[in-house]
C-alpha cells in the first residue's frame, strides 16, 4: 500500500488528492457531537470515530474527511456545553457532503459514528442518498462494530478506555483532563425518567423511541473520564489505543469496502438496466454508466 504524508483530506494538497483518486475511491467520514460527556472533553464522540476512521483508512488505502462535530446530540442540551442540531439539519449537511464527494470521485463512502442517536442521521443518509444517486454508501455504527468485535473475541474493558485510546491515536492525549482532586467514580443512579424502566427501550432504540432530556449532566456517562495522574492517563490511552486497533482488525474493513464495490457494480450493471424505467428518477446517471 502506498505510503502517504497524511490521509486526512483537508490536510492534503490538490495534487495529492488528484494522485489518490487515480488509484482509489474510498473515503471515511466520521461525524460526531459536542456535548456533555462526563469529565471527557466535549468533543470525545467526535474524536473517537475519527481515530477509528484513520485506522480503517490505513487498512484499506482510504482517506478521511474529519472535523464534523455538530450533529444531533439527543438528550443532553441541559448542559451549556452541548451544541444541539436537529436530525434534519445534520442530515441535509451530510447529504450535501456526500454529493460533493461523489462528484469528486469518491464512490465508496463510509460514514462512522460512536454516539447512540447518530443512527437517526447515518441510517437515513445511507438509504436516501442511494435512492437519489443509485450509488451505495455505507453507515457504520461503531457501537455495533464494538459488539461485533467482542463476539469475535476482542476484550473491551470499557468505553472510557476506548475514548482515551482515540486521543492517543490522533496525538491529542494532552487534551484529556488530569486532575488529582477529581472523583473518578461513576454516578450509578439516574434521575432521568426514561431510565426508571425499560418500557420505551423494549420496542426501539431509546434514542429513537421517545423524545426526552437528561435530568442532570451526570446522567449521561456518569461523570467519568478524567484521570488523577499523567501516568494513569497514559496507561489508559495505551490500553484503549490497543483495543481500538484490535476492534478495527476484527471488523475487516477490506472486505467491507470490497463488498461496497460489488454492490455498486451489481446496481450499475444489472439492476439499473433491468429496472431503470420504474426506479425513482432523481440524480442517477444513464444505465451502464461507470466512473
Amino acid at each position: 500500500m502506498e505510503k502517504m504524508r497524511t490521509r486526512f483530506l483537508p490536510k492534503m494538497t490538490h495534487d495529492e488528492v488528484c494522485e489518490y483518486v487515480k488509484r482509489n475511491d474510498i473515503i471515511y467520514v466520521p461525524f460526531g457531537t459536542v456535548e456533555v460527556h462526563g469529565t471527557f472533553p466535549l468533543d470525545v464522540e467526535t474524536t473517537t470515530p475519527e481515530a477509528f476512521a484513520l485506522l480503517m483508512a490505513e487498512e484499506t488505502d482510504g482517506l478521511v474527511l474529519g472535523n464534523l462535530p455538530y450533529f444531533f446530540c439527543g438528550a443532553s442540551p441541559i448542559s451549556p456545553g452541548t451544541i444541539q442540531m436537529s436530525v434534519e439539519q445534520g442530515l441535509a449537511y451530510l447529504k450535501a457532503i456526500a454529493h460533493s464527494l461523489l462528484n469528486q470521485g469518491f464512490r465508496r463512502q463510509v460514514y462512522l459514528s460512536l454516539h447512540g442517536p447518530a443512527f437517526l442521521t447515518g441510517g437515513v443518509l445511507a438509504v436516501d442518498f442511494f435512492d437519489e444517486t443509485k450509488c451505495p454508501i455505507g453507515y457504520v455504527d461503531l457501537v455495533n462494530g464494538c459488539e461485533y468485535a467482542a463476539k469475535k473475541g476482542v476484550k473491551i474493558d470499557s468505553y472510557d478506555d476506548l475514548f482515551c485510546g482515540a486521543y492517543e491515536i490522533l496525538g491529542k492525549k494532552d487534551e484529556l483532563v488530569v486532575d488529582p482532586a477529581i472523583d473518578a467514580a461513576p454516578k450509578a443512579d439516574s434521575e432521568t425518567a426514561i431510565d426508571d424502566s425499560d418500557v420505551f427501550r423494549r420496542f426501539a432504540h431509546p434514542s429513537g423511541s421517545v423524545g426526552f432530556y437528561f435530568a442532570r449532566p451526570e446522567d449521561h456517562a456518569g461523570m467519568t473520564g478524567a484521570s488523577k495522574t499523567v501516568e494513569e492517563r497514559d496507561e489508559r490511552c495505551a490500553r484503549g489505543a490497543k483495543t481500538i486497533r484490535e476492534i478495527v482488525q476484527a471488523m475487516d474493513m477490506p472486505t467491507y469496502v470490497r463488498k461496497l464495490r460489488e454492490l455498486d457494480e451489481q446496481h450499475q450493471n444489472v439492476i439499473l438496466p433491468r429496472y431503470a424505467d420504474i426506479l425513482p428518477r432523481n440524480t442517477y446517471p444513464a444505465p451502464g454508466w461507470k466512473r
